[in-house]
């Protein structure tokens, strides 16, 4: 079976009840979907599917480990994963999203792919700040940054006449005022 593939559920040829599914989502996993937020990990992905005569209920749970930039360095740095999510999927004439959680697909091939479902629950889980623990941002960068502030400093281009900071680099400013507060 061809890796993609891995990820289909023939649903049409399922039987009326409960079905598992367990799920290794590494890193080619992450590179073949090529979505911007993640692009490595390793993170276990169950899949309890239950078909009743008119629908088929899907709950995931997630639990593993992403790798996403950090926002102040920009190294990557892991991102701890668990999440429960549902999916309820029913046939018809064609593909259609109907709201978050109710799919439809067509009855012919009967089937569906879970993994763009996954990585979305996946990437959902994910906080929208994520900052490396105090101490673990690549020093070469919180470096650079305070180094440019300085240089910009000492030839004043980033004060005006009241002394103020430029805007413009206050945003820099602050995220190492957030390294030393953290």
């Amino acid at each position: 079976m061809d890796k993609a593939e891995t990820y289909i559920i023939p649903l049409k040829d399922l039987s009326l009840g409960n079905h598992e599914y367990d799920f290794l989502l590494e890193d080619e996993f992450f590179e073949r979907i090529d979505a911007p937020e993640v692009k490595k990990g390793s993170v276990k992905v169950n899949v309890s599917l239950k078909k009743t005569s008119h629908s088929f209920e899907i709950s995931f749970y997630s639990k593993g480990f992403v790798y996403v930039p950090c926002d102040r360095c920009l190294e990557d740095m892991k991102q701890e994963i668990e999440t429960e999510n549902q999916l309820v999927v029913k046939f018809g004439d064609a593909y259609e999203e109907v709201d978050e959680t109710l799919i439809v697909v067509p009855e012919y091939p009967g089937e569906i792919d879970l993994s763009w479902y996954m990585y979305e629950f996946i990437a959902l889980d994910i906080p929208m700040r994520h900052v490396h623990p105090e101490g673990e941002c690549s020093e070469e960068m919180a470096s650079k940054l305070r180094g440019y502030l300085r240089e910009e400093r000492g030839e004043g281009e980033d004060e005006n006449e009241s002394g103020e900071i430029d805007p413009r680099w206050s945003g820099l400013q602050k995220l190492l005022e957030d390294k030393g507060n953290n």
